[in-house]
């Protein structure tokens, strides 16, 4: 092998070196996902458990199947298209069935089950994508991921239309409306990814879900990787904001925020959107010079049922403003409430769609004027929206109905017409 001198770098190369830097570590995932092996159980069926070796240093993950929607087979745990260092299932979904591949990671002394907590968890779903028109009946294949570490704050494209953002408790999730498919698993299609972020913790619990909406079985590649992603329209970090986190509950909303020992602000102003764009402020508190906060809550008592941003205002020192990222709070009553049948005139098939913040039995009944009912069944909720086909609809007369669906002690009600 020949010898080349050594040359120092000019200094546009150094310069460039510098740069490059930041980006090279960015580039590197906080979790490696690339030795992965079926520690006990079925591959591929509820009860498996995996081991990920030294996802970093001194940290293995045991990641458990701990639920598959029936009409879901799990083809690949970890496909090898796409990122190594990711968590890449491979999913077969049959035809107008709605499920999921639900998953729970504990992050553990490297070769052992104690639970290990981490300063940081980032996880970004990827390629949350679909088909519009998937058996070329107008019928659609429509992604969607959720994801529960307890609470944490999701950054996405906030002025992005192919995902609908919602979050429920402590689950984020992301459902595709765009119907656009990008092939493979890919990070360049920011518009249909979205990152969940939390701090001390150490377990995790991830749904890679499909809604077939079409006649036809689907097999869509899903990514999950534990790294950060900046997008367009996002969230940028603000130095010495550790946690920034809220939840909607009892018609209120409660923020809680963590600030590091070494900030230099002297104050934080609570701000609230209604459209994510224009804030107002809704309470301020001034920070003690050299006793810094580490812990504060706000609870806003006037939080309607909807969806509201909300943001963190903080004045350093030195005079300059920063904001911290973007909450995005779902009332509960909101998603719970959602029923929605359509078309609502129909002749043989129309479809359900209602949202469900945990998985159950429900039953419906189609009820006709008379108040008799004329068609009455058992249904499979899952966590989320969930979209139900209705056939055999042109054996009712022509007239208006009513659709009664009950559900975790909840009655939901909706008008159909048969024409």
């Amino acid at each position: 092998m020949k010898h080349n001198p050594e040359k120092k770098p000019s200094m546009v190369q150094f310069i460039m070196m510098c740069l490059l830097l930041p980006v090279i570590g960015f580039a590197q995932p906080d979790y490696d996902f690339t030795n992965g092996s079926l520690e006990s159980g079925t591959d591929r069926q509820v009860g498996a458990i995996y081991r990920f070796a030294t996802v970093r240093a001194g940290v293995d993950a045991l990641v458990y199947i701990t639920s598959i929607s029936p009409g879901v087979t799990v083809s690949e745990m970890d496909g090898a298209s796409g990122y190594p260092e990711a968590l890449q299932p491979t999913l077969k979904i049959d035809a107008w069935t709605t499920g999921y591949l639900e998953m729970r990671i504990d992050f553990v002394t490297a070769g052992t089950s104690t639970l290990m907590n981490q300063g940081r968890i980032p996880i970004t779903c990827i390629d949350v994508d679909g088909i519009a028109n998937f058996d070329g009946l107008g019928n659609g294949v429509h992604e969607f991921d959720e994801v529960d570490m307890g609470g944490g704050y999701m950054n996405y494209d906030l002025l992005g239309t192919e995902l609908s953002m919602g979050q429920y408790g402590n689950v984020f999730m992301g459902i595709n409306q765009g119907g656009i498919d990008y092939p493979g698993r890919d990070t360049s299609a920011r518009q249909v990814m979205f990152t969940v972020v939390n701090v001390n913790i150490s377990s995790a619990i991830i749904r890679v879900g499909v809604h077939n909406q079409s006649a036809n079985s689907a097999v869509r590649l899903r990514s999950v990787y534990f790294k950060d992603f900046w997008y367009a329209n996002g969230l940028l970090p603000v130095s010495g904001l550790l946690q920034f986190t809220g939840s909607a509950k009892d018609d209120a909303v409660m923020l809680k925020w963590e600030l590091s020992t070494l900030n230099t602000y002297v104050s934080v102003t609570v701000e609230r959107s209604k459209d994510g764009i224009s804030f107002n402020a809704i309470g301020s508190g001034n920070l003690l010079q050299g006793k810094p906060l580490l812990y504060d809550a706000f609870k806003d008592a006037l939080f309607t049922d909807g969806t509201m941003f909300y943001r963190l205002r903080l004045l350093d020192r030195n005079g300059a403003t920063s904001y911290s990222r973007i909450l995005l709070i779902k009332g509960t009553r909101e998603a719970g409430e959602g029923l929605r049948i359509y078309p609502n005139l129909v002749e043989s098939t129309a479809s359900l769609s209602l949202y469900a913040d945990r998985g159950s039995m429900a039953q419906y009944a189609l009820v006709d004027m008379s108040g008799r009912p004329v068609r009455q069944a058992s249904i499979q909720l899952y966590a989320g929206q969930n979209s139900i086909q209705l056939n055999g609809l042109e054996s009712l007369r022509k007239g208006t109905y009513v659709l009664i669906v009950t559900a975790n002690g909840e009655r939901r009600t909706a008008k159909m017409i048969r024409q």
